[in-house]
């Protein structure tokens, strides 16, 4: 959007903590993330941001970015900071700490969506892609916050989210999705092809072939209603908003600004955010560092596998809808 339109901002992620207690194969975690994003995000500034964003309109606050958020141990309070401004919160995890004690907490805290990323449909192919050998206590903890959740209201869903590991085994893997996780938990879910992390990941498969066409056409990210915000930051920031959630292992070349001491209006408004936007309406992606080799830069409309949550289709944010990135190609 150019800096003269008025901003709005739907759908806020705020990363509450950097780090990561896994080290999944498909991930630029597994490497180390960079020193500067290893943090968590002070309450005082999720409060700022938080305020800053009420006036564009924000419906929609997804605590996660890149690091697991039950690794901060005030995640219920930051829920309940949401919820105490009218939004609707969510929140990603690998689900391996949510003990009955974590997960009352967070159901009582108002929390509306809690998503568990598991990939690998068996153990073997968990252990192998998580770095964990804790398939059944996964499993066990999303069957359990289901229940528990019932049992307290009702008000928090618990989805999980899957990725195809080997595109050539596809029907394969969706099966053993639905019958080792969908329908062992009782959980909505949703099932994707894997990405590139900005091109920081070698897929198992190549975007490029399996796109609709061959050419590059923008994301869309830079023009969305969404603004993402890492928890860390350069030069002892914290609040780095970024470009999108693919540049995981190249988080300082992507910043864009620091909440902590500006407002979003700045940022947004920022020469910066104005290159990467005027990048991507004139096709010019190899002149963004963290873009050029990005596969959401291909059109893939069948990336959504499967899905029994209702309203998911392609193209849509995975928390609110009218993201559609099929409407951004560059001119």
């Amino acid at each position: 959007m150019p800096v003269t339109d008025p901003i709005r901002i739907k759908q806020l992620d705020l990363e509450l903590n950097g780090g990561c207690n896994f080290k999944c194969e498909m991930c630029p975690q597994a490497e180390g993330r960079e020193k500067d994003f290893l943090k968590k995000l002070p309450a005082p500034v999720l409060d700022k941001i938080l305020d800053d964003a009420l006036q564009y309109g924000v419906e929609s606050v997804s605590l996660h970015g890149s690091g697991e958020p039950t690794l901060n141990a005030n995640m219920p309070d930051a829920v309940r900071a949401v919820k105490e401004r009218g939004l609707k919160c969510v929140s990603f995890t690998n689900g391996y700490r949510l003990d009955e004690k974590l997960s009352g907490k967070l159901i009582e805290s108002g929390l509306d969506v809690l998503r568990v990323s598991a990939i690998g449909s068996d153990r073997e192919s968990y252990h192998r892609w998580m770095s964990m050998d804790v398939f059944q206590p996964v499993r066990d903890n999303v069957r359990r916050f289901r229940e528990l959740s019932a049992e307290m209201g009702g008000g928090t869903e618990i989805h999980l989210y899957h990725l195809i590991t080997d595109v050539n085994r596809q029907a394969e893997e969706l099966a053993a999705y639905q019958s080792n996780w969908i329908d062992y938990t009782g959980a909505f879910a949703e099932v994707w092809l894997m990405h590139n992390w900005s091109g920081e990941f070698d897929s198992p498969y190549d975007r490029r072939n399996m796109a609709r066409a061959p050419e590059k056409r923008s994301c869309g990210r830079p023009f969305s209603e969404l603004l993402q915000v890492r928890a860390g930051g350069l030069d002892g920031h914290n609040g780095a908003v970024v470009a999108c959630c693919m540049v995981l292992g190249k988080d300082s070349e992507a910043v864009l600004g620091h909440l902590d001491g500006q407002s979003i209006a700045e940022v947004v408004g920022g020469d910066a955010y104005e290159e990467l936007r005027a990048a991507h309406r004139e096709g010019r992606f190899d002149d963004i560092s963290y873009c050029k080799d990005c596969d959401q830069l291909y059109d893939l409309p069948e990336s959504l596998v499967w899905s029994n949550i209702p309203g998911r289709a392609y193209g849509e944010s995975k928390i609110v809808g009218g993201l559609d990135h099929r409407s951004f190609a560059a001119e």
